[in-house]
């Protein structure tokens, strides 16, 4: 649910809020996690550039430390404050000055690992996975020199309960699964929450039900530990504590200017013997926002600026990059685990075969060439992105003919046992103001055309676009919107993770519906009930992921991609496709000054 570089899937994931989102890792256990703990982050270090070069690997290797790293943005993160940033990129950022229980060890590649970070490793947990806890290292001290304790991480966790006060980041997760915590109105109001036990160097949580993928709460900023009942300090507590949050990571906050620039240097408190997920280089690190994306291209061309923090290159850098062997090779276009697709409405196309013929006729490669071609994605064929578990790349249940514009044959015979030989009509939603929706409405209306499927395109402002327009199934239905375009990232990179929230027929609701297409299938249902109690194994996620495919609700047609730029003087640059879809894990890069 929650950040993607691309407004479409941002707006999804956070229903109808901005621009970017994260996901985790998956395995054959409980939600479809792993983690050892032991592995450093990065894989196959390397010295050497390349187009690509920083999308499994981590370049430029090197010991130096010092100068500064500039960053560039067009705005502000949706919040500086732990417990409310929901935007990808921002998390990314959160590990700059944030640490939490748990970690991502490894966040390139499309297999991503976990470990400890402020506990000793992965949490320890009952049979049933609704008791979990974990034991801090020692050493751990604040940006102000005072000792971090199982009190601030418990006192971080219980702030996420006071939704009046602290809203905006993924607190439902630990609402909803915490025991107690759907009643507690959090340390304003409602005192300590009994639930979560602490001892001097532990801490338990006592959960509401089974989660076995509690570790990647305990891996999302907003598990972040907190100062207890002190915060950032007089004036900065509750909504405030944004302007000046306390750090736990290697870098804190120097100065802040909302909407304008902030700057963070080293922690004097931070000890890298006590941190094996960060190995910063750099001294100091300024983010600067230009609402003007282009004049952030031509920053990052000059070299003047670094690395773009929170997005892309925009169209005409992307033209210049992949023509000049020079600019190409401080690229990188990282697949990672999100992918755009087409929900199809039952209730307003309710014969399969209809729906199915929808699949056959759709133009995938004419959609990826209105999201941007081949730097904005790779065809999908099925709803499971790499750096998911059960992603299957020759899965293929509806192949779509001669370079994947669409199967004819095959969706003229659907059509037929549909009982509409000659076609039908329907409405094709997507969201404004934005150039790709309309252009994925004419590469698919003429697809569509050519077997007499008639689409209107019925577009909407991306500000209601996900919570009450494609996101209330009676308006779907009373509006006639047969078709929906969407996108999806998970908040962390498990099966579980991915497909809950937009699959489960438990979690339709009437308005902020996620599960455009209301699916709700046994199958599916029962492989998501069982995920929780750490029962899945992979051939159960790829039973979900064609058991969804073979109900013609969701039509994938793209593996997401983002093509970013990197200054050659920058050291140990990797992507990090875990949290922020390929953004550079900026925590642990240096620059040769």
């Amino acid at each position: 649910m929650r950040r993607n570089p691309k407004a479409v899937i941002a707006a999804s994931l956070l229903t109808a809020a901005a621009i970017t989102l994260a996901a985790c890792s998956g395995s054959s256990g409980g939600g479809g996690g792993t983690g050892t703990g032991s592995k450093s982050n990065d894989t196959s270090p390397t010295s050497t550039t390349g187009y690509n070069a920083a999308a499994n690997n981590v370049l430029n290797a090197s010991s130096k430390t010092g100068g500064t790293l500039n960053l560039l943005s067009t705005g502000d993160c949706d919040s500086w404050d732990p417990g409310r940033t929901y935007y990808g990129w921002c998390f990314n950022m959160q590990r700059l000055f944030t640490r939490t229980l748990v970690g991502y060890t490894k966040v390139n590649g499309t297999k991503f690992d976990i470990g400890g970070d402020l506990a000793t490793g992965l949490g320890t947990h009952n049979a049933d996975f609704t008791k979990w806890t974990y034991t801090l290292r020692s050493g751990l001290k604040f940006s102000d020199g005072k000792a971090i304790t199982p009190a601030d991480i418990k006192y971080g966790i219980e702030r996420l309960a006071a939704t009046d006060v602290i809203n905006g980041g993924p607190s439902s997760y630990f609402i909803d699964n915490i025991k107690g915590m759907k009643t507690y109105k959090g340390p304003y109001k409602g005192g300590s929450l009994s639930s979560i036990e602490t001892t001097s160097n532990t801490i338990t949580f006592n959960l509401a039900n089974s989660y076995a993928d509690f570790n990647y709460l305990m891996a999302l900023p907003a598990s972040a530990p907190v100062p207890a009942n002190v915060e950032g300090g007089a004036g900065f507590k509750g909504a405030t504590y944004t302007k000046h949050p306390v750090s736990s990571g290697p870098y804190m906050i120097k100065s802040y200017t909302q909407n304008k620039q902030i700057t963070f240097v080293r922690n004097p408190y931070w000890s890298q013997s006590t941190d094996i997920i960060r190995k910063p280089k750099a001294t100091s690190v300024v983010l600067t926002v230009d609402t003007n994306p282009d004049d952030l291209d031509s920053k990052l061309k000059a070299g003047t600026a670094d690395a773009r923090a929170d997005n892309g290159v925009q169209p005409t850098f992307q033209s210049q990059i992949l023509t000049q062997p020079s600019l190409k090779a401080n690229a990188d276009d990282p697949v990672v685990a999100a992918t755009r697709y087409m929900a199809v409405i039952p209730s307003v196309i309710p014969n399969i075969h209809c729906r199915k013929a929808i699949f056959y006729a759709w133009d995938k490669a004419g959609s990826l060439r209105a999201f941007g071609g081949s730097t904005a994605g790779v065809i999908a064929n099925s709803m499971t992105p790499p750096g998911i578990d059960g992603n299957d790349p020759s899965y293929d249940p509806y192949p779509s003919g001669s370079g994947s514009s669409g199967n004819i044959a095959k969706a003229k015979a659907e059509l037929t046992a549909c009982g509409k030989p000659n076609g039908f009509s329907t409405k094709f939603a997507y969201n404004t103001p934005s150039s790709t929706g309309p252009n994925v409405f004419k590469a698919e209306q003429s697809a569509l055309g050519k077997v007499g499927i008639k689409i209107t395109a019925a577009p909407q402002d991306q500000s209601n676009y996900y919570s009450t327009y494609i996101g209330s199934p009676a308006n779907l239905k009373n509006q006639g919107i047969g078709l929906a375009v969407a996108g999806w990232g998970a908040d962390f990179p498990t099966p579980y993770g991915f497909f809950n929230s937009i699959t489960n027929g438990a979690n339709i609701l009437p308005t902020g519906n996620s599960n455009y297409a209301s699916l709700n299938d046994p199958t599916v249902n029962r492989i998501l009930d069982a995920a929780p109690k750490g029962k899945n194994t992979t051939a159960d996620w790829q039973t979900l992921d064609k058991a969804i495919l073979n109900s013609a609700t969701y039509l994938p047609f793209i593996w997401e991609k983002t093509l970013y730029y990197r200054n050659p003087r920058m050291t140990n640059v990797t992507s990090d496709n875990a949290l922020a879809f390929g953004i550079y894990d900026f925590v642990n890069i240096g620059v040769v000054k």
